[in-house]
């Protein structure tokens, strides 16, 4: 009985490694990806990224690769376009949640001012006068 509940307890302390071990994984690689530019950022590139000059079919290569560009930065640009679009229907909303959070607002506070002064009326109504009791006569005894 102990031992399968240490067991489970075991098992289950794996797992919790496991997982751990897994959320580590991705800040590690984003790390090493992150040095490994930044060290070839700083060596100035590596020499295997520029064509030989000595190649014949270097122009074209060379025209493929400002033909990709402008393609890139077109693509960068309706991608902007389309971010600064978004940006402003998100600001038109919240232009529009401020004046409806105002509105409401005030709305409350006309509320509340009613019930200030419905709550004040109230209390300054005087409370009806309640006559005292009677006090009832207890019958004498008659004496004979």
């Amino acid at each position: 009985m102990i031992d399968a509940s240490f067991s489970r307890q075991r098992a289950q302390e794996d797992r919790a490694a496991a997982r751990a071990r897994r959320r580590l994984i991705i800040p590690l690689v984003a790390a090493l990806v992150l040095i490994g530019g930044v060290t070839a950022w700083a060596l100035g590139g590596s020499k295997v990224d520029a064509p030989p000059p000595n190649v014949a079919t270097a122009p074209a290569t060379s025209g493929q690769t400002s033909d990709e560009i402008l393609e890139t930065a077109k693509g960068l640009q309706v991608t902007q376009r389309q971010a600064v679009d978004q940006l402003q229907v998100v600001q038109d909303q919240l232009a529009a949640q401020k004046a409806e959070t105002k509105k409401l607002s005030e709305q409350i506070a006309a509320v509340t001012e009613k019930l200030d002064v419905l709550q004040r009326s109230v209390a300054d109504i005087p409370a009806p006068s309640v006559a005292a009791p009677v006090p009832l006569q207890k019958a004498q005894p008659s004496r004979r």
